[in-house]
């Protein structure tokens, strides 16, 4: 079943068409430009992926202007109208404050309205992505976009191709033919001009969000120097290098790439308090007993240990991997000071997590 869309209403009129999956604190998932369209919920790669996300979260989701089931017929792909599409389906959803995820040519946007609205945004992730389109600049790139007007079939091929990888060239396929039908050429070019223009880089510094930069070590045309600068720009930032060719998540080692965007999302915001987080203080319910230096997911992990549950029976409950689950139990003793399994249910029993 699909999630049911919702529209919100951009400064300029413009309809942006958005749906949410699961429940939980809020995580915004963009995907930028018309190139988005190879991340639908009817490629079942991709579907798995939202739903790993939407196992702990509100996952939001929203089409870019001009493309999907959002206006087509617009004319400003512009930085700013990009983050006014934002703001407004932020506006919807009544979010107070909550994660942000951003990939390739959403970047750039997230990292402008992070450092707009800095006590809206708790934590920032930025997935193969920049902060200048410039830096992009390539002869194979500039190939592509070439074919835009020339061979609009061919254009949207090679860009799922190179998204993908070239060894995924089922999932790419199906990819392609959904951008064929949810983007026209028109568009594309719109948005490809525009994008060429953009330049946050003055706004890293700005970003007062602890931020995750991930990115994917052996992309052939996405050198990892610009994760790495984009990382050393912003303040609380750090940078982790997954192996892969491909920039869609949701191919290749997906789980490596899960698994360190939601221990990123488990940690607690500096200062977050608990209503603080997700949509207007009346709407929060309360959730998991705070103890001091555990976050969220390590009093869940606890919690299981002091009901006697072993690591493998943990990671089916939560689902993580075993390995994750081992990680989290040691940080915990290390947190309270326990050193076996009676120490840290004791804890907990003391602490009323039962």
């Amino acid at each position: 079943m699909e999630p049911r869309i919702q529209y919100a209403k951009a400064e300029d009129g413009t309809n942006i068409a958005l749906w949410t999956l699961g429940e939980g604190s809020p995580l915004v998932y963009m995907a930028g430009g018309p190139w988005h369209h190879i991340e639908l919920w009817d490629v079942p790669e991709c579907r798995s992926w939202y739903e790993r996300l939407a196992r702990d979260h509100m996952l939001v989701r929203y089409d870019v202007r001009g493309t999907g089931s959002s206006d087509r017929d617009v004319e400003d792909h512009s930085l700013d109208a990009q983050v006014s599409d934002l703001e407004a389906v932020v506006d919807r959803l009544g979010l107070t404050k909550f994660d942000l995820m951003a990939a390739t040519d959403a970047g750039p946007v997230a990292i402008s309205y992070a450092a707009r609205h800095p006590k809206k945004v708790a934590r920032l992730a930025l997935w193969c992505s920049w902060a200048r389109t410039a830096d992009l600049a390539s002869p194979r790139i500039q190939a592509l976009a070439s074919l835009i007007n020339q061979d609009w079939e061919l254009m949207t091929d090679t860009c799922a191709q190179m998204v993908f990888g070239w060894s995924e060239g089922e999932v790419g396929q199906r990819a392609a033919d959904r951008m064929r039908q949810a983007v026209t050429p028109g568009a594309a070019t719109a948005a490809l001009a525009a994008a060429r223009r953009i330049d946050v880089t003055a706004s890293l510094a700005k970003v007062a969000s602890p931020t995750l930069v991930l990115h994917r070590s052996d992309v052939a045309w996405f050198p990892n120097g610009i994760a790495q600068g984009l990382a050393s720009a912003i303040p609380d930032s750090r940078l982790t290098l997954l192996d892969g060719e491909s920039t869609a998540p949701y191919v290749g080692d997906t789980e490596a790439a899960a698994t360190a965007l939601l221990e990123f999302l488990e940690e607690q915001p500096k200062g977050a308090a608990g209503a603080e987080m997700g949509r207007p203080a009346s709407d929060v319910q309360q959730g998991t007993p705070r103890v001091a230096g555990l976050t969220s997911r390590e009093v869940e992990v606890l919690r299981l240990v002091a009901a006697g549950r072993t690591n493998k029976e943990i990671a089916d409950d939560l689902v993580l991997s075993v390995r994750t689950v081992e990680r989290h139990v040691q940080n915990v003793y290390g947190k309270i000071g326990a050193r076996r399994r009676a120490v840290a249910t004791a804890y907990a029993l003391t602490r009323g997590i039962v």
